[in-house]
Parts: C-alpha cells; structure tokens; sequence
C-alpha cells in the first residue's frame, strides 16, 4: 500500500477541515459558547493527532480495561456516571453515521498504511469528538452533573443529526486529494465496543437460527438404517404417501371443528386418540394448544418435522405473549392447522418476510393494537377477525391468494379503525393549538429576559429576572396574548427597572426617576402577587431595588460580578431546560388533554418528526407505565404528537424531544411497525437457548 508523497499535507488539511466544519456545526446549534466549542476543538484535535502518530494501538478489550480501571480509581462517582455517558455518546454515533464513517476508516487506512487500524480508532470519528466533549466538561468543571448529562442529550441530538454530511464532506476531500478506499478484505480484524457487549438478536435471522437450533438436536440415524437415506445432519422427506395421509388428518382437524369427529377408512387413528387436548369435554377455558410432529407421528429427521416445530415454538410465543389480547390469541389460534399446511407446502413462510401468511398475523395483531387485554370476542373488531379466520379456513388449498384476499379484508379493517381515530383526534386540535400558543409566548419571554440579562444587571436583579419574571411574563401572555396591552406593561416594566439603576446625575434624570419609579414598583408588586411569591422574598426583592437606585442617585453604579470561567464556557448551553420531564393537563370545555412535557420551555428541534400520522406509538410515563396510542396529528409548529386511545381513556401530547430520547433509549416504540411473526421467532430462539 502506497505512501502519498503529500501524506503530511492531506492530513493537515483534513483535520483543518474537520476540526472547522465541526466547530460550525455547533455553533450552529446554540448549544454552548464559543470558548467551549474552542475546547471541544481542542480535544477532537488531540484525538486526531494521538491515532495518526501512533503505529499500533492495542485491542479495544485492552483499552477498556485500562480505561475502566483508571476510572474506578482515580475518579468521582459523577465522573465516572459522566464518561459511561460518553462511551454511550460514541457508540450510538458509531451506529447512526454508518456508511459514511466506515468509507472515511478504509481511506485512512490508505491514507496511514495501517490495515489493523481498528473501526473504533478513525481519527474523525466519534470518540475523538467525546474526547473533545470531555476536554469541555473538565475546563468547565463547576457545572454539576445533572447539567452536564442534559447538555450531553442535545448534543447527541445534535450530532446524529449533522455528523452524515459532515463525513460525506470530508470523504469529498479525501477523494479528491487522490486518497482510495482500501478493500474490506484487507482490513484486520478488531475488537470494537459493540463486539464486546452482547449481539442483539436481528429479527431478520430469527427463524434461520431457530431452525438451526432445532436441527441440532435431531437425533442421529442408527448406523446402517435403511429406512432413511442418511442420518443425523440429513433430515428426510416424508413419502408422498405419508404427506397425503398427514396432510388428510390436519384438514380432518379442521373438519373437526365444525362438523364433529371425522371418521378414518382401515382402523386409522381417530383425531381424538391423535391429539386428545384439542378434542376434550370441558368447558372450562384453556390456553390455545399448541400442535407439534411428535403429536402427529412425524419422525424428527423429516424436513416436515421441522418446519412443523418451527411454527409451533412461534405460536407458542404468541400465546405466551402477556401483552396480547385474549381474543387475538384465540383468532390466530383456529389458523394453526391452515398455517401447518402452509408451511410443509412452501418453505418460503421462513425465508419471505413479505409472504402474505406471515403479513396476516401482522395485520391481525395491528387490528388490536390499543384494545384492552380482556377486550371480547364480541367486540366489532374482534368478531370481524373470527370472520376472516373462518372464511380463510374455508378456503382450499394452501396459495398465497387465499391469504392476499383475507389481508386485504383485515387492511379494510384497519382503516375503518383509523378513521374513527382520526375524527375522535380532530375534536383536541383546539387544544393542541393552545400548547403551541404557550411555545409562541415561552419562545418571546426567553428573548426579553435573553435580552435584559445580556446587559449584565446586578446579581439579585439578573436572579429575579430569570426566577420571578419569566414566570410573571409567561402567565400575562398565556392570559391576555403578546400583543395586548398587559404584555407590553409588563415587559416595559423590566426596560424600567433595569433603567433605574443606571447613575442618575442630572437633574432632568433624578426627576424623571421620581415620576416612573412608582408605576414601576406598582407593576412589579401586582406581577409578584400574580405568581404568589411569598412576601419574604417580595420585600428582599423591593430592598435590593431601593439600595441601587439609592446608588444609581448618588452616581455610584454597582460593580460589575466577577465572571466563572466555567459559566462562561456553559452559559449558552446550560440556560435551556433542565430536562426535567413532567406530565400536565390543559382542558376545554368537556375535554381534557394531557401533556407531556418539559418541566421548562425547550424548543423542538429542526429534524422531522419521529413518528408519522397513523402510527402506534408506545410511550413511558414518569413513573413508568407503558401507554399506547394512536397517533392523529402532529403540529407543524411544535412537532407535538396528539397521541389518542379512546379504549384505553387516553389523550396526551408529546414534546418532540422527549419522544426522540425516549425511542433512542428503548422507553418508546413505533408498535404498529413491529412484525408479529418475527418478534414470535425472536423469543422462541431465546426460550430454545435457554434451554
């Protein structure tokens, strides 16, 4: 692998061009100031510069260990909390950047002529950008770690959201300056940061593995057997004979049914003696049975015995579902033996996610969502499922049409529901409005108490104004609206007070104190009594005004605070919410919304929405129920999601913000996008290795 012969120079330039495009992108997000996004700068620089001068690096497992250990002993609990939380940062930036990265990491392969350069070491990647975030939080240490890990959540949001372009820019420039992507096949193997934790288990590859799991623990042929054409490993095929006779008895199953005890020609077994739990007197309810080869006859070295077992472990898990409704259960339940069939017929329901077999226990399940666990068999929607199972079992055969034409009922279904929901939904719009209202007068109250705070007022007075105003400002504009006369009273107020306390040596000054300073008091006292502020602190606030416009008359103005150099790099950062996540309720006439939201204003961000009309949403609470509903409308203002479940007695919008966190984290899931069948096939390869 060929040395450029301006290596040295493209290297320069594109840590330049990072370290440049970085500090843009987050000053950008308003996020911190400028002697932080210096900082940050500083640090990813370092990071740069440490993995391009190094030759070889050790193995991720070496430098976790290290890491940890030096951690453990050499720092407080909070810095510890505060770098998991970066490791946390950089791995889920590792998996949101994707392509990008991994054709940045073989061209500094290239670029470095290290082919054991490890994924997690690219100079531009994540952990350089958390050793810059780090280097921040230590020049800013007087911040407290509650502060911190909110700052590092809009951070995330952040990057995930700018880095892509970011690494496509400089992927630009890398190829421009004539550097390669290297071939994948030379890179040496490496240990990362998701290597080391345990592989999540891919839906996609559920249903191989669980397969797999099963076949092997097939029995082995007995040496020299002559009634299969291999043993162990070689599963055989069930004679054409045998197939018709099983294939007789599963639609005599289904017969049974409805039509009473089948009877067999020549003394072959009844369904009864078959599988005697599917044909017992009594009447009391009983979980759905589940039908496996053993139960059938079936040798376990036939491919049919384990296609059998296969979708007898996924009906067991859907049985086993705590979070399915009863009824459900019992529908997907009388398509057992029609699904048997299908699947000793076409091998494709385990390998064609789209088959419309598998699609159907989807939609089935889709159909229900947001219904009570115990919601009846009589209930519209359920009876209309009990429909589509019958007439699909009435159905010959085993093609795909049968199954086509009973998604496109079970999809009719759907939809019915869905407008029902929409128009139950359009009745809270008025009350949407109102929350995106409140964003409007929350938005213009931070920029008056932005802008009288950026004049640098007394220590008391800069600590009323954020405190005690902001809350005055917010109910005056929530109750009278930002353009009537009670806003423009109170915001002139605070122009007033800061005025009153500037030197007052002239004449015409001291005189024009005497006339305002009454009207202003009197605006002040009333905003005061509004919010309830107890009297303590109500004359604390009047007496620190009386001493400084006493000075302001005597020409002696207030010294100016001394500045924390830590405040000054986390000002801007550390002024927006805290984070704090609180459930609310706003109502109009007979109705009540609920809201979840942040304790204090934060704005939504610019990205689109995380979930999309018509979705189910599963969503936390604060203290950590689980609620479901449907999705009717997003604000385009506010990006708020009116989230709706007439069954379950819900009605709440969300903040943006707090659904993206909470989907990031696993505390929320898009329901209605989840497959049935595969979610099935995971938990029944789970319950297999358990075993």
């Amino acid at each position: 692998m060929a040395l450029h012969a301006d290596t040295f120079e493209i290297l320069r330039d594109c840590r330049a061009l990072f370290l440049k495009r970085l500090g843009a992108l987050l000053q950008a997000s308003g996020l911190v100031s400028g002697n932080a996004i210096a900082a940050i700068q500083e640090g990813a620089g370092a990071y740069f510069d440490e993995v391009v001068a190094s030759n070889r690096r050790g193995s991720f497992a070496d430098e976790a260990h290290g890491l940890t250990a030096s951690r453990i002993t050499l720092l407080g609990e909070d810095d510890l909390e505060l770098g998991i939380r970066l490791d946390n940062l950089t791995a889920g930036l590792f998996e949101s950047t994707g392509g990008g990265l991994w054709k940045l990491h073989l061209r500094f392969i290239t670029l470095l002529r290290r082919p054991d350069l490890p994924k997690t070491d690219n100079p531009l990647g994540p952990k350089g950008i958390s050793q810059g975030l780090s280097a921040m939080f230590a020049a800013a240490g007087a911040s407290s770690i509650e502060q911190k890990l909110a700052l590092l959540d809009r951070f995330e949001s952040c990057l995930r959201e700018n880095l892509p372009a970011l690494y496509a820019e400089l992927n630009d420039f890398l190829e421009r300056g004539g550097i390669g992507t290297a071939q994948p096949s030379i890179v040496g193997a490496s240990e990362s940061p998701a290597a080391l934790k345990e592989a999540p288990l891919k839906a996609e590859n559920a249903l191989l593995a669980l397969q797999q799991a099963l076949f092997a623990h097939l029995p082995a042929a007995p040496a020299g057997g002559g009634a299969t054409t291999g043993g162990g490993a070689v599963a055989s095929l069930l004679n054409q004979t045998s197939l018709e006779q099983l294939m007789f008895r599963l639609e005599a199953l289904e017969r049974m049914g409805r039509a009473g005890p089948p009877t067999f020609a020549g003394g072959s077994l009844s369904n009864e003696t078959l599988i005697p739990e599917l044909f017992g007197d009594s009447s009391a309810p009983q979980a759905p049975k589940i039908i496996r080869s053993a139960e059938l006859g079936i040798p376990k070295s036939a491919n049919e015995s384990l296609a059998i077992d296969t979708l007898a472990m996924i009906f067991e898990a859907i049985f086993d579902d705590p979070d399915l409704p009863d009824a459900l259960k019992a529908a997907i339940s009388s398509l057992q033996i029609k699904l048997l069939k299908v699947a000793m017929k076409d091998n494709s329901l385990f390998t064609d996610a789209t088959h419309p077999a598998r699609l159907l226990l989807d939609h089935m399940r889709q159909a229900v969502l947001g219904l009570p666990l115990d919601v009846p068999a009589r209930h519209p929607v359920c009876t209309r499922l009990f429909k589509l199972a019958s007439a699909l079992r009435a159905e010959p055969g085993v093609d795909k049409a049968g199954f086509e034409k009973a998604l496109t009922e079970i999809d009719a279904v759907i939809a019915e529901r869905h407008r029902g929901l929409a128009a139950e939904g359009m009745n809270y719009l008025p009350l949407l409005a109102q929350l995106d209202d409140r964003d409007k007068t929350a938005i213009q109250v931070g920029e008056t108490i932005a802008k009288a705070l950026d004049s640098n007022p007394p220590e008391a007075i800069g600590g009323f104004l954020d405190r005690v105003w902001r809350r005055v400002l917010r109910q005056v504009g929530s109750e009278h609206g930002l353009d009537s006369p009670q806003w423009r009273e109170h915001t002139a107020a605070v122009d007033g007070l800061l005025w009153s306390f500037l030197p007052k040596t002239a004449g015409d000054d001291r005189k024009a104190l005497a006339q305002r300073l009454p009207v202003i008091l009197k605006v002040l006292k009333n905003g005061m009594e509004s919010i309830q502020l107890p009297a303590p602190e109500q004359e604390a606030f009047l007496d620190d005004c009386f001493k400084l416009q006493t000075q302001a008359l005597r020409a002696a103005p207030a010294a100016a605070p001394a500045v924390d150099p830590a405040a000054e790099i986390l000002a801007t950062g550390l002024k927006t919410a805290s984070g704090q996540v609180l459930v609310g309720e706003i109502r109009a006439a007979q109705l009540t919304l609920a809201t979840l939201d942040f304790a204090e204003f934060e704005a939504p961000s610019s990205r689109p929405a995380a979930c999309a009309v018509g979705d189910w949403l599963s969503f936390t609470l604060p203290n950590g129920e689980s609620r479901l509903g449907h999705v009717c409308q997003i604000s385009p203002n506010s990006r708020r999601a009116l989230l709706i479940n007439p069954d379950a007695g819900l009605a709440i919008a969300i903040h943006p913000a707090i659904l993206e966190r909470q989907l990031r984290e696993g505390d929320a899931s898009i329901s209605s996008s989840l497959s049935l069948f595969d979610q099935a096939a995971t938990q029944a390869l789970r319950k297999s290795q358990a075993r």
